[in-house]
Formats: structure tokens, sequence, C-alpha cells
């Protein structure tokens, strides 16, 4: 569009060259361009009058003769209007070519959202996936929080055409797993599953594909998984939860964003996964080394594909979902700008997101635990893992962090459970703001990086509208040492991937919007 208004520019100001006061002209009548330039001559008379007058006489002189000008008397005056003339061009072609496109994104079918058109925020995502069309930010809502659900989730797609699906966003693995509808241990609250036969797609991954590290092969020579978690009953947090199936390929999406995937197919899960009650599955976004297959997240597959940098990040609310950006980092969800701490290499790579925790403060003042404390561990290191909603501290870490905690207050006092212990043991209180705010800050020190742990973050309520619980937890000797969701929920947090590092940045809680309404799950048509 500007090479074209570009174009016409030049001939507009051409024509007006060629009206330049010119005593005569050297084209013959019956020469094949005298009409063309004879009009444009008439065109100008007509619309002016462009008189002139002639000197000389008949005698002496002998001739008549008029002024004329060649070339230009101020060239650099002509090429600044010109000049001038072409920005105007560039930026009105601009503004129609945007306002074009712009047009035809209202007019596109969004990937999803969870916001129905009368809801207050409805046009601020919708926006937003206007904006995720133009190729900017990738922005997904989350549904999910810290109790009852305990997991923050966001859906995607699997098939052709596609079947969806609401998925736990887990940093603390790599798979995707999906339940079979006839999975043993699954849909304990009605969750969906996924029909292999709805899809034109599907591909069976065989035992002997030479990229995949299956686990075992089934009778007909199809790769299987196992796959085991923790953190996944909320009663217990080191339980072990474990769910096995058989592994394919088919076309994964979120949004606009598709490429092809490899995912499991859940057909037994034990009935101790509380946190499958209630979504359909998990979405893993680490590395390779955490999956049990040594495949992709489905996140790499979208990279591969160059629809996204190699990049994520997410903030949540403690009790009504979240935002997760895929690629680059969304400045409208934010404040100020990112802290980084480096990743650690683990087992000679990075099986998940691990950071140095050095230190827990209380007002400044060290809990005391030595450095190697924070090493010698369940995890081998502290990781940073949004499937898990608490923050877990083995016993060589928690013993001397209740007990400064303890140190923070005066017994007897009125905050119920704080003096006798209750709390730290998994009762639950009705506290009222008030009291919620004689509780300490208290600061945990990732490689330099203070992350604050405000009252508010680590009591989070239980799934009523008034009783909070503790959230940190006891994970036993040389057990788990992870950053969850209560600390991640103060930030938005960026996974750079390609630089092994990761950012925090304070949240900006306005725009982190996520939701919290029914779950609705896809249900396959019953076989006869």
């Amino acid at each position: 569009l500007f090479l074209a208004s570009l174009s016409l520019l030049l001939l507009i100001n051409y024509s007006e060259c060629l009206n330049l006061k010119m005593g005569h002209h050297f084209l013959e009548e019956n020469h094949p361009f005298h009409n063309h330039f004879y009009q444009r001559r008439v065109r100008h008379v007509d619309e002016s009058y462009n008189n002139y007058q002639m000197g000389g006489n008949i005698y002496p002189i002998g001739i008549y003769f008029v002024e004329v000008e060649l070339g230009t008397k101020n060239p650099a005056k002509l090429m600044k209007m010109l000049k001038s003339q072409i920005q105007i061009l560039f930026l009105a072609s601009l503004s129609l070519l945007l306002l074009i496109n712009y047009s035809e994104c209202l007019n596109l079918k969004m990937g999803h959202h969870f916001l129905e058109e009368n809801h207050p925020f409805h046009n601020h995502f919708y926006q937003r996936r206007v904006r995720h069309v133009d190729e900017s930010y990738n922005n997904y809502q989350m549904g999910g929080n810290i109790y009852p659900i305990g997991i923050y989730f966001v859906e995607v797609e699997l098939g052709t055409p596609s079947q969806t699906f609401q998925v736990a966003v887990d940093s603390g693995s790599t798979d995707l797993l999906v339940p079979s509808s006839d999975c043993v241990g699954c849909h304990e609250q009605n969750t969906g599953s996924f029909d292999t036969s709805a899809t034109s797609t599907l591909e069976d991954v065989g035992c002997f594909n030479g990229t995949l590290r299956c686990g075992s092969c089934s009778s007909s020579r199809q790769c299987q998984f196992v796959n085991s978690y923790q953190t996944c009953n909320l009663t217990d947090p080191q339980q072990i939860c474990t769910v096995t199936g058989l592994i394919y390929s088919d076309i994964f999406g979120m949004g606009d964003l598709k490429a092809d995937a490899i995912f499991g197919l859940i057909n037994k899960q034990t009935k101790n996964f509380q946190q499958f009650y209630q979504i359909n599955g998990v979405l893993g976004m680490s590395f390779d080394g955490s999956s049990s297959w040594g495949g992709q997240s489905p996140f790499e597959y979208l990279v591969q594909a160059g629809l996204v940098s190699n990049q994520f990040a997410m903030c949540m609310n403690g009790t009504s979902g979240g935002v997760l950006t895929l690629g680059k980092p969304d400045p409208s969800l934010y404040n100020g700008d990112f802290m980084y701490t480096p990743m650690v290499k683990k087992f000679g790579g990075y099986p998940f997101y691990a950071v140095n925790m050095t230190d827990i403060l209380f007002n400044g003042i060290s809990i005391g635990a030595p450095y190697s404390y924070y090493e010698d561990n369940g995890t081998g290191a502290c990781v940073l893992d949004s499937g898990t909603n608490t923050i877990l501290l083995p016993a060589d870490i928690y013993n001397p962090f209740i007990q400064t905690f303890k140190k923070q207050f005066s017994c007897p006092n009125n905050l119920p459970g704080v003096c006798d212990g209750s709390l730290f043991d998994g009762t639950c209180y009705e506290y009222t703001a008030s009291q919620v705010s004689q509780f300490p800050t208290f600061n945990i020190d990732v490689n330099g990086v203070q992350l604050v742990v405000p009252p508010e973050n680590y009591l989070p309520y239980n799934g009523t509208a008034s009783y909070q619980c503790f959230g940190v937890i006891n994970t036993g000797s040389r057990g788990d040492l992870i950053i969850g969701d209560v600390v991640m929920q103060g930030y938005y947090v960026l996974f750079d991937r390609t630089n092994k590092q990761i950012g925090w940045a304070d949240v900006n809680a306005k725009n982190c919007i996520g939701q919290n309404t029914k779950i609705n799950y896809y249900n396959p048509p019953s076989s006869k």
C-alpha cells in the first residue's frame, strides 16, 4: 500500500514539474505523446489561466520573447517538501493498513477464553487475544487456586478436530498426559477424556522409534510410560501418585499456536492423585531430563516450530487463577524490572528448574541453617514448581524456620494455633485481617535475590471464605525443598530457558486476571 501510494505521490509531483513555466514545448502535433501533454496543458490552462507578458516588437527586434526557467531556485526546499509529503503519506498508509488488519483480527475466532461477553473483563482479554494474533504476547488465562484445587490449569487442544482439556501447568515435570475414556482410577469427579477414535491425525509411537526412551512395550509394540509424582496429594505432599499408559503423537494447540507433539494417554491412575480429581491431566513445562520417556514438552515443540521464543512466564492469584504467557513476557503483567537468578545444573543437565536457595530471613535475621542443608535434600537443590501449592522444607531447614518464626511472637497472644503449634501441624483457623497483619513477613534468599513472602500469601484460604492454613510444610528428613505457588503468587515469574535463568518481577495484580468458574469437561459419547 505504501509503495503504491508513493508511486502516486511521485507521479503527482512529476506532473507539477511538467507544469513549470515553459514558453514552448518540443513535441509536434503528430507526435504520439502530443495529445497527452497537450491535454495536460489544456487542463492546466483551464484551471488557473496562466498568462505571461511577452516583450519584443515587429521592428527593430523582429521577435517576441518570454522568460522561462530551467531547474529550481531552491532544490533543497523542494526535496524537503517532498520528504515531508512522503512521511505523511507513509503514516497515513500505515494507519490504514493497521486499521484493515485490525478489522480482520476482530473477525477472527478466539482460540479459547473463559469470560462471557457480558463479563466486565471480557473486553480486556478479548483485546489481549487480538494482540496475540498480531504475534505480540501469547497470554492464556489459568484457572485454579492454592486451595482447594491446589493447582493452576489452562486449556489445551489435542487432535483433529481438536478436543479440549484443562490440564495443570506444571514447571516441575515435562510430559503432557491426559486420561483415556476407559482409564482405571481416573474420572473421580467426572473429568474429561481423550477419544482416540475422534481424531484423524493420531499416531501410535512404537517401541523402536529411535528417539524416545520407552519404559516398556505393549503387546502391540507401542511405547508405554510410567510417571510418578509428588505433591499430588494435598494432605500428604510426600505421597507418590502414579499414572501409566501408552504414548501417541497428535496435533497440540494452545489458542492459535499449534504443532505436532508427543503425549501420554493415561489408562491407569492411583486414586490418591487428588490434583487430578478436578482437572483432565498435566502439561509439563520443564526440560527433557524430567520426561519419563526422554521427550520434549509440548511447549518446546511450539518453540521448534518457530511460533514462540524459548521462554514462558506466569502470574497467579491465590484464589482465582492467573495468566500464563508463552514466549516473551508481557510488560502489562509486572512492575519494575526482573531480578534474575541462574538455574542450577543437576545430574549433568537441567532436569528441572532448580535454583540455589541460600537462606531464609525474618527482618534480616537468618534462621541459621547451614548452607549444606539447602543442598542435601530429596531434590538435590531448590526446585521451582508451579505444580506445588505450598513451600516444602526438609526437616533440617523446617525446624529452625519454625523456631525463628515463633520468636516473632509473644505468648500468649490473640492468634490461635501459634503458641500451641497447632497451626503448623495442619489445623486451619479463622483469622481476621487484623490478626493476619500480626504475622511476620519473611524473605527467601535465592542466590542473592530476596523473595518476599507476606502473611497473606503463606496463609492461604483452605477453600472456604474464612479459614486459613499454614502454607509451609515439613517434608521430613532429606525431604523435598520446593518453592511453590504461595511464593510465586507475589511475582510474575519468567522461565528463561535460553539463558538458563529465572526472572522475578513484582506482579501487576490488577492485570493478572484468572478465572474461577465451574470447570466444564469434554465427555465423548459412550460406546454401545
